[in-house]
């Protein structure tokens, strides 16, 4: 599980057609700053954040929000850069 202070990063694949700028608002409504990809959307935010607008804990694939059924294909959260130390 997610800590509460964890910047979370989501992946979300939109559908042919879609109107990226409609999910783009969906998600700054719900507190989630939104950048393009080519495929779709970056969303970032806190913990809470993600899971108040997927209704789900921010790890793996998350739930498409009814509301944005028809706009997006797929919701995965990015996993978190890992930092080595060289030897």
């Amino acid at each position: 599980m997610a800590s509460e202070e964890q910047h979370v990063e989501v992946a979300i694949e939109l559908r042919p057609g879609a109107d990226p700028g409609v999910v783009a608002n969906w998600l700054r409504r719900h507190g989630l700053d939104a950048m393009p990809l080519v495929v779709g959307l970056l969303a970032t935010g806190d913990a809470p954040a993600v899971r108040s607008a997927f209704g789900a804990d921010p790890e793996g694939t998350l739930p498409v929000p009814e509301q944005l059924r028809s706009h997006v294909a797929s919701v995965a959260v990015v996993p978190p850069k890992q930092l080595h130390e060289g030897a």
